[in-house]
């Protein structure tokens, strides 16, 4: 009981804090992992034939078939295209992602990035033309300066 008087509060605020977070992660990784577990659970149940997938490993491949084996659940992927087929026998949770048909229709950027490019172009090209004129009418403005003569040419003379 000594002990915990000659404690200061601030020390006691601190112990406090340290005992809550020694309680609160293991609770927090553990909703995580449940969630992740339920994702990964919901999509291999969802799984069916013409799917394309992405596995862990960075493969992309359509499904062609689907076994169940015992506790696991095996599937097989057709990768590549033409002359270069190739099938793969993978484990249903070494897929990462089912990828989606729908694509996004992406807007026509070409137009507008050419335009876009076109006006500083032409604003760089008044500018120089602005810079080359105000160069020529300093030149014609300016009267062609005589070259002084030097002491040689004068000692000659004289």
């Amino acid at each position: 009981m000594s002990t915990l008087l000659a404690l200061d509060t601030t020390q006691i605020i601190l112990i406090c804090l340290i005992a809550v977070l020694l309680i609160a992660y293991p609770i927090l990784m553990f909703t995580k992992n449940k969630k992740e577990n339920q994702r990964i659970t919901e999509q291999t149940n969802s799984l069916k034939r013409g799917d394309k997938i992405l596995t862990t490993s960075g493969v992309y491949g359509k499904i062609i078939d689907i076994k169940l084996e015992g506790n696991s659940k095996q599937i097989t992927i057709e990768t590549g295209s033409g002359n270069y087929k190739s099938y793969m026998t993978i484990d249903a949770y070494a897929i990462y992602s089912v990828i989606k048909d729908e694509v996004p229709v992406a807007k026509d950027i070409t137009k507008t990035s050419e335009k876009e490019a076109a006006k500083p172009e032409a604003k760089s090209e008044e500018a120089e033309k602005t810079e080359a004129e105000k160069a020529v009418e300093e030149n014609t403005e300016e009267k062609p300066k005589s070259k002084p003569k030097s002491k040689k040419s004068e000692n000659k003379k004289a």
